[in-house]
């Protein structure tokens, strides 16, 4: 595929697409602010609204945005955010308006978390072979110990670029990439057929995957960041896993094309008790020392969990999401009225 070479001097020309469902006002009204003040403008930001009941979508249009309106039963991971990009394409062509070069995606709990985020994210296009990248997620000031881990697991302070031949070292990781915050080139994304719309979640790994093994490359943009994390509970955890399964079960040629994920998972345990065990052994947290160092990186300073909180955390989090996991594979045994109850993505079982 002949991807564009944007020069240094110049900016890509992008659209902003993020779906949203009663944000917060407060929240949301953040969000735009962070928006509003990146040193590279888009195009367009298109907000493709569920039915918010929570004023965001006035906070929308009085930001400029173009605002779609979609049924939350209707809703799709995939299928919605293909469907967003579509009208607005639609639109643009209608309208004599220019198509944009590249595409970017957030959530609406990914918030901006430098003026520079954009541009930076969008500085990973310099390369011609990259057809999607995505930036850090940094843990929010409320994150749990666990969940700054995990963003520190999932998100490091190092850029890469990975290609095909990176699934010998990475595995099924080689694929990994989040729409809370990635951009696409819109022609690359195109000629894979645009998002899938058949699916509980993972529309942007499916997607990543499909790039890889067509020859082109994927970036991590380290530079370029948002606050994003979730504290969930045992329940929202499940969820969350019985779908990765369901994901991995329906398309099992992830694993045969990447690996295991299996073996992601024992990573992420060692590298938790690892991490434990540093908490454990550092200055207490409310001391001045630890509190301007933690401010000074723009890193959450979660209180200790203690030995035996903590590793009872550790292990029921894990038990609860391999056994969850393991159930979403073998979804196809569950009843069919039980799904939806297992699943974060009610809608998606609702509409099958």
């Amino acid at each position: 595929m002949n991807n564009a070479v944007f020069p240094v001097t110049s900016q890509p020309q992008f659209w902003v697409i993020v779906p949203t469902y009663n944000p917060g006002a407060l929240a949301w009204a953040d969000w735009a602010v962070a928006l509003k003040n990146q040193n590279c403008k888009p195009m367009q930001v298109i907000v493709v609204d569920s039915g918010s009941t929570d004023g965001s979508v006035d906070i929308s249009q009085q930001a400029g945005y173009t605002v779609l309106h979609v049924h939350a039963k209707d809703f799709n991971h995939g299928g919605t955010r293909q469907w967003a990009l579509d009208q607005g394409l639609q639109n643009a062509s209608h309208l004599g308006q220019p198509k944009p070069d590249l595409v970017v995606y957030l959530t609406q709990d990914a918030v901006l978390a430098h003026p520079n985020s954009l541009q930076e994210l969008l500085s990973s296009f310099q390369q011609p072979q990259v057809a999607a990248a995505f930036g850090r997620q940094m843990p929010k000031p409320s994150a749990t110990w666990l969940e700054v881990h995990a963003r520190n697991f999932n998100y490091p302070e190092t850029s890469r670029t990975v290609q095909l031949q990176d699934k010998a070292s990475l595995g099924i990781k080689a694929c990994f990439l989040s729409n809370s915050f990635a951009a696409y080139r819109l022609q690359a994304l195109q000629a894979m057929g645009g998002f899938p719309s058949n699916l509980p979640m993972g529309e942007d790994t499916y997607t990543a995957a499909k790039l890889l093994l067509s020859g082109q490359s994927l970036h991590y943009q380290a530079s370029a960041a948002v606050y994003h994390s979730h504290n969930y509970n045992g329940l929202q955890d499940f969820q969350r896993m019985f779908d990765t399964g369901v994901f991995h079960a329906q398309n099992p040629w992830l694993q045969q094309s990447f690996g295991r994920a299996e073996g992601e998972g024992m990573k992420l345990l060692s590298s938790q008790w690892q991490t434990l065990r540093q908490i454990m052994s550092a200055p207490p947290s409310s001391s001045p020392s630890a509190s301007t160092q933690a401010q000074h990186n723009n890193q959450p300073n979660p209180q200790k969990p203690g030995w035996l909180g903590g590793s009872f955390q550790l292990i029921t989090t894990n038990f609860i999401k391999l056994s969850a996991y393991k159930l979403g594979l073998a979804y196809r045994l569950v009843p069919a009225f039980l799904r939806p109850y297992f699943s974060m993505s009610k809608a998606f079982w609702l509409q099958k």
